[in-house]
């Protein structure tokens, strides 16, 4: 009899404290659900922090070890682990991430702390991956963050958050 495969669960890793967090929600899940996990790291030649000299396969491989190291540090200590498939793709990351979630179950993505500014005028990964994949979406917020039981905030609480501001009178779908 053939065993039933379950679609893997692609979640998105960088060296931030949230994409860890992501990392071991996706691999809990993955032990609910009994499927893989796709831990993909997405990379692109940045000429700001990369000498334009220094060869392409060796930021792969930079990037592909940050990825092992990560992987090991989530995973160790942990009695039980889904199959876990690491990936590394050269690509802008919120293309990447859209891509290698095509045909998975679910896209993992962190949401990162920072100026709404700065997201205004560069965009958000996790915002793209919401408006775009083909696949559920899950957005785990910065580790900082309460989310998991956690009381709702007051307003005073809020009053220093970075959100974008929401038209509560826009119509639906806008």
């Amino acid at each position: 009899m053939a065993r039933k495969t379950n679609k893997p669960i692609v979640v998105g890793v960088d060296r931030s404290p949230a994409a860890r967090v992501a990392l071991e929600w996706a691999i809990d899940e993955a032990l609910v659900r009994d499927c893989a996990v796709r831990a993909v790291v997405v990379w692109s030649v940045d000429v700001t922090r990369e000498p334009p000299w220094e060869p392409v396969e060796r930021i792969r491989a930079r990037h592909a070890r940050e990825l092992d190291d990560t992987l090991a540090e989530v995973t160790g200590g942990r009695e039980r682990l889904p199959r876990i498939v690491p990936v590394v793709i050269e690509a802008a990351p919120a293309a990447g991430l859209i891509e290698a979630s095509e045909g998975a179950a679910m896209l993992v993505v962190a949401r990162r702390a920072g100026q709404w500014v700065r997201r205004a005028l560069l965009g958000s990964v996790s915002s793209a991956c919401v408006k775009h994949a083909r696949v559920p979406v899950v957005v785990i917020p910065p580790s900082d963050e309460p989310w998991e039981g956690a009381e709702a905030a007051s307003d005073e609480d809020m009053a220093g958050a970075e959100e974008w501001p929401v038209d509560e009178q826009a119509p639906p779908g806008r």
